[in-house]
C-alpha cells in the first residue's frame, strides 16, 4: 500500500473507536470507523484523529484548495445534515526534510472536532432511540489522500483545480495552481459547445469577459514569485456571466518557464468544471389502457447538481387512476420501483455482439436522451470487465425498440465484448428522487384507486435529462 494510517486514541473525551462495514459499498475501497463517547456541551472537542503517513520513496499529493496532503469533507444525507455545521476539522501536513525530498508531504495529521449544538430544537437534547437515535444519522466525515511514489523528476506545475466543480451564473471560480519552481505558466479558461467538443469562447482576465473564440484565444500568465518557498500555490479569479444557462468550462495550461506534470490539463475536456441553473420536476401518474388519470405536482427548483436534502421539502400529491371499462382491482401498494424517469435495471431484448452499436430495449418508456448507462454485472456483480467503456450515455431512443448510445463528447459507443440476451442495463439520470408515506386506496365501487404521498427530491439533476417523472400504475389491473 505504502502508506500507513494509524488511528489515535482519544482519552479526553474518552472515545472508543471501532471498525464498521454498514455503510460502506463492496465496490469501493473505503474503511469506516465508528467513534463513540460523551463530550461537554458548550465547548468544542476532539473527537478523531488520524496520522496519514507516506512509506519510504512515497509522498502524499497536495489535493483540495488548501494543498493538504488529506482532503476532509462532510458526507451529507437526509439524516445528518442538521449537524454539519457543528463539526470542524485541521489538516496539519509535515513535508521530507531530506534534500531533494522537501517539497513532498511526509505525513499529514487530521483531527476532527464536535461542538455540540446548544438550544438548537431537534438537536438539543440529543435525539432518543424512539425517534432513531443520535448515532443512527450517521455523522459522516470522510477524508481522502492520494500517494504516490517519489521518482526523479523535473519541478514543474503539479496540480490545476476549482475550489469547486459547479457554480451558477455570476459567482466567482477561484482557480488554483500549485508548482514545485519559481516561474510562470501560461493559462487559458474555455466555454465549451454544448457537444463538449471544441470552445466558444474563452476568458480575458485583463478586463473580466469572455471573448468569442473568432477573436482569438485569450491567456493570462500565472507567475510563482521568487519570494515562495516549498510548494508554491496561486489563485486566479474568473467572473462568470450572469446568463442562466447550463454550461461547460474547461482549464487549459501550456508551459511558461514552468513546464507542466502529466496531471496538468493541457487540452479541453481534461479538468471542466460547470455553471448550473435552478431547475425543478413534474410528477404525474402513468397512463394505463381503461383508465383516465388525474394529478400532478411540481417541485420546487434547485440548483442543477445539488443535493437538497433535508433543505428540500416535501410535496404532497393525489393522483386517481379512475377506470374507463372492465374490472379495477388493486393489487399492492405503489413503490419506488413504479416511478420511471430516473432509475432502470432493463434488460437487453437480444444478444448485442462485440462492436454491436444497436442496444435492443423492448420497453423504453421514461429513458431519456442524456441518461448514463453502465453494465448491470460489471457494476453489481463484480466481474472484472465492463462491456461498456466509462462515461457512455444514451444518444438516442428508439421507442419500444432500441437505444443508441454515445460517449458524453458524441463519440458512437459499441459493446467491448458479447452481451446476451437479458442482460441488464443500469440507466440512471443525476436526478435522485424518494417517495414517501404512500398510500393508494380503491373506493367502495371498484372504480377509482387514490394515490396520496409525498415526493422529495433527494438530488437535483441537469436540465439536459429532465427531472420528469412518471407513477406508473403497476399496482392496479384492468380486467
Amino acid at each position: 500500500m505504502a502508506l500507513t494510517i494509524s488511528q489515535i486514541n482519544i482519552t479526553n473525551p474518552d472515545i472508543t473507536e471501532s471498525s464498521t462495514s454498514n455503510f460502506i459499498s463492496p465496490s469501493n475501497s473505503w474503511v469506516s470507523k465508528r467513534h463513540e463517547g460523551l463530550v461537554l456541551e458548550g465547548q468544542t472537542s476532539l473527537v478523531a484523529q488520524y496520522s496519514i503517513t507516506a512509506d519510504a520513496n512515497y509522498h502524499l499529493s497536495p489535493i483540495g484548495e488548501n494543498g493538504n496532503g488529506v482532503r476532509a469533507y462532510y458526507f451529507s444525507r437526509a439524516a445528518n445534515k442538521a449537524w454539519e455545521q457543528y463539526y470542524s476539522w485541521t489538516v496539519d501536513d509535515t513535508y521530507y526534510t531530506t534534500t531533494g525530498k522537501t517539497q513532498y508531504i511526509q505525513s499529514s495529521v487530521l483531527k476532527i472536532y464536535y461542538t455540540p449544538p446548544v438550544g438548537v430544537t431537534g438537536l438539543d437534547p440529543d435525539p432518543m432511540p424512539p425517534e432513531g437515535g443520535f448515532s443512527s444519522h450517521l455523522h459522516d466525515i470522510r477524508f481522502e489522500h492520494d500517494r504516490q511514489a517519489i521518482v526523479s523528476y523535473t519541478p514543474s506545475i503539479s496540480s490545476l483545480t476549482t475550489a469547486s466543480p459547479t457554480y451558477r451564473p455570476s459567482q466567482s471560480v477561484s482557480i488554483i495552481s500549485h508548482s514545485q519552481k519559481t516561474g510562470n505558466y501560461n493559462l487559458s479558461v474555455r466555454k465549451l459547445n454544448a457537444a463538449k467538443t471544441d470552445y466558444t469562447h474563452s476568458y480575458n482576465f485583463t478586463n473580466n469577459t469572455f471573448i468569442a473564440k473568432g477573436e482569438g484565444l485569450q491567456t493570462t500568465l500565472v507567475t510563482f514569485p521568487d519570494a515562495e518557498t516549498g510548494l508554491m500555490s496561486t489563485k486566479n479569479n474568473v467572473k462568470l456571466p450572469s446568463t442562466d444557462e447550463s454550461a461547460t468550462y474547461s482549464l487549459v495550461a501550456s508551459a511558461g518557464t514552468i513546464p507542466l506534470s502529466s496531471k496538468i490539463p493541457d487540452a479541453i475536456n481534461e479538468t471542466n468544471f460547470q455553471v448550473v441553473r435552478q431547475v425543478n420536476a413534474t410528477f404525474t401518474p402513468g397512463a394505463k389502457t381503461g383508465v383516465t388519470v388525474s394529478g400532478t405536482v411540481t417541485t420546487d427548483s434547485s440548483s442543477e447538481l445539488s443535493y437538497p436534502y433535508t433543505e428540500g421539502p416535501t410535496k404532497a400529491f393525489t393522483f386517481v387512476y379512475t377506470k374507463s371499462s372492465g374490472t379495477l382491482t388493486l393489487n399492492r401498494q405503489p413503490l419506488n420501483s413504479d416511478i420511471t424517469g430516473a432509475y432502470f435495471e432493463l434488460p437487453l431484448g437480444s444478444e448485442v455482439s462485440s462492436g454491436g452499436s444497436t442496444f435492443p430495449i423492448e420497453d423504453t418508456t421514461g429513458l431519456l436522451v442524456g441518461m448514463q448507462v453502465k453494465d448491470y454485472d460489471f457494476e453489481e456483480d463484480g466481474t472484472s470487465t465492463s462491456a461498456l467503456p466509462s462515461g457512455t450515455i444514451i444518444g438516442a431512443v428508439n421507442a419500444n425498440t432500441s437505444i443508441t448510445l454515445k460517449t458524453a463528447v458524441g463519440s458512437a459507443v459499441a459493446a467491448q465484448d458479447t452481451m446476451g440476451a437479458n442482460r441488464l442495463l443500469l440507466i440512471y439520470s443525476d436526478w435522485i428522487f424518494d417517495m414517501q408515506e404512500v398510500v393508494a386506496t380503491i373506493n367502495e365501487t371498484a372504480t377509482a384507486v387514490t394515490v396520496t404521498g409525498q415526493i422529495k427530491v433527494l438530488r437535483y439533476g441537469t436540465a439536459e435529462v429532465s427531472g420528469n417523472i412518471v407513477l406508473q400504475p403497476n399496482f392496479l389491473t384492468i380486467s
